[in-house]
């Protein structure tokens, strides 16, 4: 604590500013404020005590540097107090100075770290505005503060991603953290990037946010799921993808009873194919008739490869069974039987189908097997056919 005139001199000092200062008293007393003050602080500080010397305020406080007896620079809290006479005129400035220098290396620190991560670091008040960020958020987003300040933070989120995140902030509301969030963020040019979050909301409503862009993480486990799930020629989902749908739609039955038709397709003459052709012609033809069987089959069906040239159709929402069944049966009947230019009229394949409609108990693999079964049915009664089991009799057709 000291006591200054109004002209910014030294009346006295105690022995904790001395040490702090590291000066004798009678050193510090031949000194002035100017002395000790920063020199980036002298406009600032010339400010202060002019405005406390001619009565405008009668208080200050703020952080500044001093520059101490052996030349080091330390960061001091200041308060200053301006002490009137009895006729209410400024009479001297009672001084306090706190030693802030390891807090604000700490924030320096802090700061420093902040700037360099590469992640995306911020901190949003309770209103739901970002009021600090570091620059990954324009490295990474093209943004910069100011337009990412200007605007409450839901507003740059995916509008399809709004809801969870919303829910997600509310159960932080009162204080809490949580890790892995992930939502789309609006790029700078209007494309979306997905992110990561860990956040943590302190009692007061701030929410510290850190962001990790898992676009590319996200683009290729889409792309390995993808891979592991469908057929890598037709694109078609394979037969592991295949059966968890049909098992799904089973699930779903118990909720929902309807008709459900499984059909098991087989290429008759294939082999022919590979044989007069090559494989390669022979990969040329079920790549065609897996788009063919995409065409021939209605929206809400599922198409699948199962392996060779076995492939699977699943109908779903039949309004008359039997007749809506034998319909796509009959286009993919015709797809099948079409030229095929890859073959220049050396062979031309068909197509053998087997229908089997869901019984309850049946299995996934108890309803494919029968499929199989009715497809072999229909092979065998001349190939290009359909076939089915209906009331304990088998039924064979023709497109």
């Amino acid at each position: 604590m000291a006591l200054l005139d109004l002209n910014g001199h030294w009346i006295d000092v105690n022995p904790a500013l001395c040490r702090l200062l590291g000066y004798t008293h009678t050193s510090l007393q031949q000194r002035d404020c100017k002395d000790i003050s920063h020199p980036d602080d002298h406009v600032s500080d010339l400010d202060w005590v002019e405005r406390l010397r001619t009565g405008e305020i009668d208080a200050f406080r703020s952080e500044k540097r001093y520059r101490r007896a052996d030349g080091s620079i330390i960061w001091g809290l200041l308060t200053a107090t301006l002490c009137r006479d009895t006729l209410g005129r400024p009479h001297f400035v009672v001084v306090h100075i706190v030693d802030i220098t390891e807090q604000k290396k700490a924030l320096e620190d802090r700061d420093a770290l902040f700037a360099l991560s590469p992640d995306l670091l911020s901190i949003c008040n309770p209103n739901g505005y970002l009021v600090q960020v570091n620059p990954a958020w324009r490295e990474l987003l093209g943004w910069d503060e100011v337009e990412l300040m200007a605007r409450p933070f839901m507003e740059f989120i995916h509008p399809d991603d709004v809801g969870r995140t919303t829910e997600q902030a509310s159960t932080l509301a009162g204080g809490g953290s949580v890790l892995g969030f992930r939502n789309r963020f609006r790029h700078a040019n209007g494309s979306w990037r997905w992110i990561e979050w860990s956040t943590r909301v302190d009692s007061d409503g701030r929410m510290f946010c850190m962001g990790r862009d898992v676009s590319e993480q996200r683009r290729m486990s889409e792309q390995l799921h993808y891979r592991a799930t469908h057929d890598f020629l037709t694109g078609l989902p394979n037969r592991y993808e295949f059966m968890g749908r049909l098992q799904h739609a089973i699930d779903a039955l118990g909720r929902a009873p309807r008709p459900l038709v499984l059909l098991f397709i087989d290429l008759d003459g294939f082999k022919a194919v590979n044989d007069l052709c090559g494989h390669e012609a022979g990969d040329a033809v079920l790549s065609a008739f897996g788009q063919r069987l995409r065409i021939a089959v209605r929206r809400t069906d599922v198409v699948a490869r199962l392996a060779g040239d076995e492939f699977v159709v699943l109908l779903d929402h039949l309004g008359d069974t039997w007749h809506d069944a034998e319909q796509v049966a009959g286009k993919i009947l015709h797809a099948a039987s079409q030229p095929y230019p890859e073959l220049a009229g050396r062979t031309e394949p068909g197509a053998s189908i087997g229908m089997a409609l869901y019984r309850p108990g049946d299995s996934a693999d108890r309803l494919l097997s029968r499929a199989d079964g009715a497809m072999y049915v229909a092979k065998n009664a001349g190939k290009n056919r359909m076939a089915c089991e209906r009331d304990g009799q088998w039924v064979v057709g023709v497109a």
